[in-house]
């Protein structure tokens, strides 16, 4: 009988657990923002974070761009493209 308890206690715990991240749960654009600064080593000057589909995956995709970088002056800008619900990185580039 106690073990039986402690198995259905220890059951909804479980499902408890997975719950409070429920499939329709994205992370937050700051949240993606946030995971993809710890990938470049500069400080931007502008960051633009979009929501996108690559190959069927959910993904915020993040660009930085450096200090006085703009379409007439070229310069330093990284992407992270991260998954939109897991928050991890799936791609890295830069320019």
């Amino acid at each position: 009988m106690k073990k039986t308890l402690a198995l259905l206690v220890l059951s909804l715990l479980v499902l408890a657990a997975c719950a409070s991240h429920s499939a329709g749960e994205e992370i937050s654009r700051e949240r993606a923002i946030e995971i993809a600064r710890e990938s470049i080593d500069f400080e931007p000057g502008n960051i633009e974070a979009v929501q996108e589909t690559e190959e069927g995956r959910a993904v915020w995709r993040v660009t930085f761009y450096a200090k006085g970088v703009d379409a007439t002056h070229p310069g330093q800008v990284s992407f992270v493209v991260l998954d939109r619900k897991t928050g991890e990185v799936v791609s890295l580039g830069m320019s």
